[in-house]
């Protein structure tokens, strides 16, 4: 694997128990931080040697990526990191589109000072990104921004929910280096739901929440789909 899995910046091996945890969280992560791109074979062996272990974690953290939909496993061929079709890709987002907006409203009335606080941080932290163009850093932000208002509700099936659906799409982090603009219009957005937030106003909360979503689903399709057929073009 060419050091790819040994090169990223593991914090949680404390809860690495067994080594196929540790090789479903190294590869999870390498998917989902793109170091390991759509449609590139990952050879167990490989990883195996990478990792120190036998090929035998290996494949069985490769099944759980499979059924996370992270991995395809094709007879005689072998694994490979999944690349969501578009169509997939834009009913993937509409669906978190009402997910959010349901966690939204249900965290509403559950907000604590801590969490604020923490919301507030997190937005500053992006605002510099801005500053700084640094879009890359700003998409990495903007996932623990959500899920941590979602954080405080009780209903824990909706937040596995959600984060399944932003694993489906590993690539999103990314869209905010491809177009800046979006990153500007994004901060604005979360301001204003940091805002109902503080005020308490649930349904506003959702609202915002919703048209957040899916203006960024406008935008990561537009992105997307370029993405796709330029790399047709580059292929054919």
């Amino acid at each position: 694997m060419d050091g790819k899995l040994t090169s990223l910046p593991i914090d949680d091996l404390a809860k690495w128990v067994t080594k196929a945890d540790r090789a479903y969280n190294g590869l999870r992560q390498a998917i989902l931080s793109a170091v390991l791109e759509p449609k590139e074979q990952i050879n167990p062996k490989a990883v195996a040697a990478e990792l120190g272990m036998s090929v035998i974690p290996v494949r069985e953290a490769l099944r759980r990526l499979e059924q996370e939909g992270l991995v395809v496993i094709r007879p005689h061929i072998g694994a490979a990191v999944r690349e969501l079709p578009i169509a997939e890709l834009r009913e993937n987002l509409l669906i978190r589109s009402e997910l959010e907006a349901l966690a939204a409203r249900l965290a509403t009335p559950r907000m604590t000072a801590e969490v604020l606080n923490t919301l507030g941080d997190l937005v500053g932290e992006m605002g510099k990104c801005i500053a700084a163009k640094r879009y890359d850093e700003f998409g990495a932000l903007n996932r623990p921004f959500h899920m941590a208002a979602y954080d405080v509700i009780e209903e824990r099936g909706l937040v596995r929910l959600i984060e399944q659906q932003w694993d489906q799409v590993p690539r999103a982090a990314s869209v905010f280096a491809l177009v800046p603009e979006h990153a500007i219009i994004a901060q604005q957005e979360h301001l204003r739901i940091l805002d109902a937030f503080r005020r308490g106003d649930a349904e506003e909360v959702a609202n915002l929440t919703r048209d957040h979503k899916l203006r960024a689903r406008t935008v990561q399709m537009t992105a997307f789909e370029r993405f796709a057929s330029e790399r047709d073009k580059v292929t054919a």
